[in-house]
């Protein structure tokens, strides 16, 4: 069995109980369709040869039950809708669930490659076709099948062999039409989901940029590159809706002459004497029946061709494994010292030659403050990074505690690192709620400690509603300084071993750095700290500054003692 079906399969297994019932039901509902024309045809065929009264009384029973059998249709269908959307998009959210889990453990080089368009078209273009498939296909092919079955079993069961083998003829080329031309609309509709994600990212990046379009003026700019985006999209859909024309226009012709083509055929029957008038008017309504499933066939090609593509693309997104896992025999440590080695550590991007950082030797102690500096580009942050596996190494090894870094629980290690990045992330939400972040289950007291170590208390209990102060998306109801200090604060309920500071200050008033930087050194008490910064006033008084150049260390000292130096730290201080 194909892989992606049976997958696919996996997804209906929790709920193969509410499928099973659907079905059920599905079944009983087109059983009800094929009954009506049945009674119809005992009407014509026996009950008008009653006697007034018998006929009349005989009418009037079979008219109640007719009505009876519409309303547990009406039942039938509201059972579908309802239910059937119901356990469809649990399918959904459960395929939302397990994609959503499968990114939060791919590297960081995964999302340099991977366009937010493409992640968030699966999301919901992709999710979202395959959710209406789901709920639509079984329920449209039990009732093809169904209603097929049960008219030409009629029509072959009552000597009209022939005219059953003309009708299943004419209903064998449709088939054939569709799946001859279905395979050249996929081809296009896969393209077309392409670009739409393309178009997603776009938006979405234009959004986040707008303060940028805005200060540049670039407003026409952006509007005419999402306009010829659009327009490479609008010849794609125009390619899927001329072939999908040929498709609808042949299948409404086919739907719309099948009646007049049914009785032509019909009445050659009855000149000939095969088949009695009152026999083709039954024969008329049940070929009738068959023009809803049809029109479901229509609408089941449309729908399941996007699905195809989406489950394909979610599928393939599924099945491109998280590049940094755990390795077989990894281990949990305990009460990690923070020792850190690197040895012969190189780095290099995989559709890159060149390396960023090469054959570096680095010894840092536990509880030790050291300060990286350097140009941009030189490796700094790279060399941060690989310490919680953020990147791995292409050669060499980075140790904790005397054990390879790809030898402990990717869990374990990240827990015992606390990261403060210069571009601090801030969730929606209130101010508490993204300090909890650090450490779910903390109370209000832990978090409050947390936030006097971090100096934030102060302007945090000045709003209004304090802790509860609602902060906009990616805090943008705060300055600069005022979401270090929050990610600071997060960092401190975390009360990780080992700390890494990247840029923390860069982008701050003076005023803010201050702050930043007690809660950087009240932070860094006994924990082993790695501080990258351009603002050499940050770490004048770090124990061990290493100038990096080239993905290497070129010099090592205290401040003092690299300023004599003369050397690159030199120049660099020369600068201020």
């Amino acid at each position: 069995m194909n892989k992606k079906f049976k997958k696919l399969i996996s997804y209906y297994k929790p709920y193969k109980k509410q499928l099973i019932l659907d079905l059920s039901v599905s079944i009983l509902a087109s059983l009800i369709f094929v009954t009506v024309p049945t009674i119809c045809r005992y009407i014509t065929s026996e009950v008008l040869w009653f006697e007034k009264d018998q006929a009349l009384a005989a009418i009037s029973w079979l008219a109640a039950l007719i009505g009876f059998l519409f309303l547990i249709l009406f039942l039938c269908k509201r059972y579908i809708e309802h239910r059937g959307l119901i356990y469809a998009t649990k399918i959904e959210t459960d395929i939302e669930n397990e994609l959503f889990a499968h990114f939060q453990y791919h590297d960081f080089s995964f999302y340099n490659e991977c366009k937010t368009g493409e992640i968030v078209s699966l999301f919901t273009a992709d999710a979202f076709g395959l959710r209406n498939a789901i709920k639509r296909t079984p329920e449209y092919i039990m009732d093809i099948v169904i209603i097929f079955s049960c008219v030409f079993t009629f029509l072959f069961s009552n000597s009209k062999p022939l005219f059953a083998f003309i009708l299943l003829a004419l209903f064998a080329l449709i088939f054939l039409f569709v799946f001859l031309i279905f395979p050249k609309i996929y081809k296009v509709t896969s393209s077309s989901r392409g670009i739409f994600s393309n178009i997603i990212g776009t938006l979405e990046e234009e959004i986040s940029g707008i303060k940028t379009t805005q200060s540049f003026t670039n407003e026409k700019l952006a509007i005419e590159a999402l306009i010829e985006r659009n327009k490479t999209y609008l010849a794609t859909v125009n390619k899927i809706a001329e072939k999908q024309s040929i498709l609808d226009a042949g299948l409404l012709s086919f739907i719309i002459g099948m009646i007049p083509i049914s009785t032509v055929i019909g009445m050659f029957f009855v000149i000939n004497g095969n088949v009695a008038i009152a026999e083709l008017v039954s024969i008329m309504l049940y070929i009738d029946l068959l023009i809803g499933p049809i029109f479901n066939l229509v609408h089941l090609n449309g729908i399941v061709r996007e699905a195809i593509v989406g489950f394909s693309r979610i599928y393939d997104t599924l099945n491109m494994k998280p590049k940094i896992l755990d390795a077989p025999n990894a281990v949990k440590l305990e009460n990690i010292s923070g020792n850190i080695e690197f040895k012969d550590a190189t780095f290099h991007h995989e559709k890159s030659d060149k390396n960023i950082l090469e054959n570096l030797n680095l010894q840092i102690h536990a509880g030790e403050y050291i300060a990286l500096v350097g140009s941009s580009g030189v490796g700094k942050s790279t060399l941060c990074n690989l310490i919680p596996r953020f990147y791995d190494t292409s050669n060499g090894e980075v140790l904790i505690d005397n054990i390879n870094v790809k030898n402990i629980k990717l869990e374990n290690l990240r827990k015992n690192i606390g990261f403060v990045q210069q571009d601090t992330f801030l969730f929606s939400g209130t101010i508490l709620e993204n300090i909890r972040y650090g450490k779910p289950n903390a109370g209000k007291e832990e978090i409050i400690e947390s936030a006097k170590n971090a100096y934030a208390h102060n302007f945090i209990i000045s709003f209004p509603d304090g802790y509860d102060t609602q902060i906009g998306q990616r805090g943008t109801r705060l300055s600069g300084g005022q979401k270090q200090r929050l990610a600071i604060a997060r960092v401190f309920l975390k009360n990780p071993p080992i700390l890494i500071f990247d840029e923390a200050t860069s982008s701050l008033d003076n005023e803010s750095e201050k702050f930043i930087q007690k809660s950087m050194e009240k932070l860094s008490v006994n924990r082993t700290t790695i501080v990258i910064a351009h603002r050499l006033s940050t770490i004048k008084n770090a124990k061990r500054i290493l100038v990096m150049s080239d993905g290497k260390i070129a010099e090592e000292g205290t401040h003092d003692e690299l300023v004599i130096k003369s050397g690159l730290y030199s120049e660099f201080y020369s600068l201020l």
